[in-house]
């Protein structure tokens, strides 16, 4: 029966995206309070995130300033096993 429900009421938040109208129009006329749907607007939106469970790395294609800048180092510091470089920027350098 909950699932029923749940099924039910992100039909109802698919509708309403659909339909153009504001959320307080689509959930007026649908006999929900705004607040009521906004609930169901939000368990909608968290329920179609995925996270992964494993995340495949992959060698990145390094850019011309980082090949020049790592070929200026000394072999020590140039010879790293597996760098991780994330989109805030921040570099994990594994050495072997």
């Amino acid at each position: 029966m909950k699932d029923q429900n749940r099924e039910a009421m992100f039909a109802r938040v698919d509708e309403w995206i659909k339909s153009g109208r504001t959320l307080r129009e689509f959930s007026s006329s649908i006999g929900l309070s705004k607040s009521c749907f906004e609930y169901w607007v939000r368990k909608k939106r968290k329920a179609s995130v995925t996270s992964p469970s494993f995340l495949e790395l992959s060698p990145l294609v390094k850019p011309i300033e980082d090949i020049e800048f790592l070929a200026k180092q000394p072999a020590s510091v140039s010879q790293a096993q597996i760098v991780f470089i994330f989109p805030s920027g921040m570099c994990i350098k594994v050495y072997g």
